[in-house]
Order: structure tokens, then sequence, then C-alpha cells
């Protein structure tokens, strides 16, 4: 019987949820950061830069918050495909928000954009603080009667680039929120990282095992910027997982945004434990993919390789159906033949398929970085790979450092006469008995110091 994926965390926050609104280049993004104490969204002077809903953590004097920072609303170009798509991403993040921050610039003033967000807002029951940003000194701190035609009261002026009256707004915006939340029975949190080249389903795969639409699809490579993620809880497990830009090859990446995107996708699986090499079925692997797979695996990252939309080959017969699979399968042993032990699983994010058993699949590999071999076992381990290579040179000891990822120490007296085919040797040998399934392992050599008589 499958586990239940169960809702999102994020979907019914024990803390208050305040979401970020307004017109484009206002400075919500750096607003964001700004609470949010680190530079998660991007922040340009281009319009239009946030695309999908961000979310992140803050607290304020013991007050713990979920914010949203959401794309700019009401901006009529024509020309942009994505205006219905961060329209509505925009409408979903109010509609999940307890109070909810309409940001205004205090330098250039009210614009009919600005009106039409009023309008919505007005519409709704939620607690609207309105925050005119970009109040630099205090001859910008004027509620003139433009402002206050709103009907949202005197706004708060701060300036979310100095961080100019921040803490005072935020006095006022907490005030209501719990000092304490419900306690929760703690347990350990995945931190999974989904990439790959653009458009090969990784906004629809965070959607899918999230439950809601929480990152924009679309049919448009570089649709998602920043990085977006959820917590969900698989089987008692919580699993943050954080969909990423896009990363093409480096001759392709264009303007400073997407740089940016680039370099948070990176981030992204620095900070994760798990990461996912999402590969399109029809596309198939390609060297961009072997890339980011061997930057993962350097990392000492674990490592699931993902098989999406292979819904394709649904019309098939199912013995052709077996033999797409098993030629995808050869396809990834011989390019990817630097990473044996990493799982593959085909799946359908668009209709779900499978999506359970890469949960199951994402904690394993997880548990498998935590595997501690004893010395009397490593002992017994390097005794019967010296009986199945000769040509093994000497060592002198031989353990295990540490885990998460697993760190081995292999003490000799000259470590120059030791070759890589040594050492994946004996990597081999130690997965005979210990696979750490789609963990990497690294074995460091330590020469011993030489006495002063040369022995």
């Amino acid at each position: 019987m499958e586990e239940k994926i169960q809702q999102p965390i994020g979907s019914a926050y024990a803390r208050p949820v305040v979401a970020i609104v307004g017109r484009p280049n206002v400075g919500k993004s750096t607003f964001f950061n700004r609470v949010c104490g680190k530079r998660k969204a991007i922040e340009s002077d281009t319009p239009r830069t946030t695309r999908d809903r961000l979310y992140g953590e803050a607290d304020w004097c013991g007050k713990s918050f979920t914010l949203i920072d959401t794309a700019g609303l009401f901006e009529n170009d024509k020309d942009d495909d994505f205006q219905e798509i961060t329209n509505n991403c925009v409408d979903i993040a109010i509609s999940q928000a307890d109070v909810i921050l309409f940001i205004i610039d205090a330098a250039s003033g009210i614009n009919a954009f600005d009106r039409e967000i009023t309008k919505k807002l007005h519409k709704g029951s939620k607690k609207v603080f309105l925050i005119a940003n970009k109040a630099d000194n205090s001859s910008r701190e004027i509620p003139t009667q433009e402002i206050l035609s709103l009907g949202f009261g005197e706004p708060i002026f701060v300036s979310a680039i100095s961080g100019r009256s921040i803490g005072d707004m935020l006095d006022i915006v907490t005030k209501d929120f719990p000092h304490e939340i419900a306690p929760e029975e703690e347990t350990e949190l995945i931190r999974v990282a989904v990439v790959g080249r653009p458009n090969v389903g990784k906004s629809t795969l965070l959607n899918s095992l999230s439950g809601e639409k929480k990152a924009i699809v679309s049919e448009i490579p570089g649709t998602t910027r920043d990085t977006n993620d959820t917590i969900i809880n698989f089987a008692g497990q919580k699993i943050q997982i954080t969909d990423t830009a896009g990363i093409r090859r480096r001759g392709k990446i264009g303007h400073d945004i997407e740089r940016y995107s680039v370099l948070r996708a990176v981030k992204s699986i620095e900070d994760s434990n798990v990461v996912l090499i999402l590969i399109d079925a029809e596309e198939g692997l390609t060297n961009q993919d072997t890339h980011l797979a061997g930057l993962a695996k350097d990392q000492g990252k674990s490592i699931v390789i993902v098989v999406n939309k292979f819904d394709i080959w649904d019309n098939l017969s199912e013995l052709d159906r077996k033999e797409k699979m098993s030629l995808m399968l050869g396809i990834l042993q011989r390019d990817l033949a630097f990473l044996p032990y990493v799982p593959v699983i085909f799946i359908s994010a668009k209709n779900g398929k499978n999506t359970t058993t890469l949960l199951k699949n994402i904690v394993e590999v997880y548990k498998q970085r935590f595997v501690d071999i004893s010395k009397e076992n490593l002992v017994e381990l390097l005794e019967e790979a010296k009986e199945k290579n000769q040509q093994l040179p000497p060592i002198t000891d031989f353990y295990q450092e540490k885990n998460n990822p697993p760190i081995f120490k292999l003490v000799c007296r000259n470590k120059r006469i030791f070759h890589f085919s040594h050492l994946r040797f004996l990597e081999n040998r130690i997965r005979d008995s210990y696979p750490f399934i789609g963990t990497p392992l690294f074995i460091d050599i330590i020469e011993t110091k030489k006495t002063k008589g040369g022995k």
C-alpha cells in the first residue's frame, strides 16, 4: 500500500502568513530580503523580475511568521506571456495570507496600477497594511491626500534598501501575532534541490508533490527565476523540495537576471542534502545534465536521477514501453558511469505517476548518508580486499572519519603509489557490503610522516 502524501505544511501554517503585494518595481523583493534577513529574492531595477511566489521565514521579537514575495500586479503589457499566470499566483498568495502588506513607492507616488490593486484588496476581507517604501529621508514621509484616498489609513514609511524604520513597521504588523507556536514533534528536515535544464518539468514536479499551484508552469523556458520551495510531510518525514531555475550551458546564459538565477540554483545544490537531476524522457540526457550530476557528486550530495514525462510512451505497447525504458537506462549507465550507485526513477510529474516511489527513494538515499561502518568491519573488509587484489599498495590504517557524507581515511607510507583505480577498487568493496545508495563516498589518503632515519 502506498504511503499518503500529506498536504504541505505551507498550506496550513501554524505561524501567521504575510503576503507582499504591489505593482512592479516598488521594491517588494528588497523588502522581502530585508525582513527575512537574507538575499533570497532576486533584486533588480528591471520590472517583473519576480514571477513566482517566494516563501521565507521571518522572526521579530520572538514572533515568527511566513513571508510571501509576489510578482508585480497589473502591468498591462500585451506582449507579456506571463501576465495572467503571475497575477493568478498573486491571487493564491493573497488567499493564503492572514495579513497583506501593500507596498507603494513613496518617491514616485500613486499611479493607476496602485489603484487597481486597491480595488482588488478592498474586495477581500484580509487585514491590509499600507507600506510606503523608498522613504529614504523624512521629507518623503508625507501622507498625501492621494495616498490617504486609497482607503487603508496612514501608510507606514520605510526604506527597505537602508532598513530605515523597518523595525517600527514590524512592531506594528506583528502586534497581534502569537509569541509561541504550538509545539510540533521535531523531525529531521530533508532538503531536496530539483535541478535540470529549462522546461523539463521542475515546477510541475514541485506542484505535484506539494498538492497546490505553488510554482508557475509554462512551456516558455526560463519561467522560473528565483528558487521556490515547499515542505511536505511524507510518512512522518519532513521534506523540503526546492524548485530552481533551469540551468543552461554557460554560453547560453543571457542577461544578469538569468545569471543570478543560475547562481541561486547552484546555491540550492550547496544547501541541499539530496539532489534530483530531472531529465526529459523525450530529449534524453545532455552534457549539461551530466555536468549537474558531477557538480552534485563533488559536493557530496545524495542523488536521484529522475526521468520525467515518461507518460509520452503510454500509447505504446507494454513491450515497446519497457524497451524504451531499458534503452534510456542503458544510456544513463553509459554516460553516468561515474554514478553507478545512483537510483533512476521514471515519473510523470504532470499526472503524479511514481511520485510516491520518488519520495521513498529520497528518504532512503538520505538515510544512507548516515551509515557508519565500525573499525572492526572495515579491517575485515580491507583484508578481503587485499586477498582479491594482490596489487593493492600497503595500507597501515583504514577507518571512517565521518558520515553525511561518508568520508574514509586511508593511511599509508607513500600516497604517490596509489592510483585512482586502487581507490575505486576499495570503494567498490565497501559498496558490496554497504551500498550507500545514491550517496557518494570519499576516501582521503593520509601519508604517515617518515622518521629522521628515513624509516
